[in-house]
């Protein structure tokens, strides 16, 4: 498999994230050192449930999908990173986290974060939040 597509360009791939990757999270600069672009910023499909986990340094959220489920929607990023990037960012995901296909609002799927379903047993639900930004705002007690 070529790193470059017929152009000449390096291929990219698509990445949702929920949580402490989000544009001016604490961990946002392991999407922009290696040149990590935002292509938009959308919602998931109806049924994900989003977890505060304990225990996470930054903390962090997860998320996992309950078919059936008819919630909010929840306020996620979609990066795209070159390959290798891809590639090394992934490596470093640590457990109880990892990349899988994430729905979004308008039906179509990208690798995204999901939370491995007992790593949230006894964690906060905050879906109804709508999203992490929305969850790290009120602990901060900002707007």
């Amino acid at each position: 498999m070529s790193n470059n597509n017929p152009n000449g360009k390096a291929e990219t791939l698509p990445l949702v994230v929920v949580g402490a990757h989000l544009s001016g999270m604490p961990l946002n600069r392991e999407l922009t050192e290696p040149g990590g672009r935002l292509i938009r910023r959308c919602r998931t499909a109806p049924d994900y449930r989003l977890y505060a986990l304990p225990g996470t340094v930054p903390e962090k959220p997860g998320l996992v999908r309950e078919p059936g489920f008819a919630g909010p929607g929840l306020d996620v990023e979609v990066w795209e990173l070159e390959a290798s990037a891809f590639g090394a960012f992934v490596a470093r995901i640590p457990a109880p986290l990892g990349i899988g296909k994430v729905r979004l609002e308008d039906g179509s799927e990208a690798s995204g974060f999901l939370c491995e379903a007992h790593a949230v047993a006894g964690a906060r639900e905050i879906t109804a939040l709508g999203g992490w930004r929305a969850y790290v705002a009120g602990r901060s007690g900002a707007a």
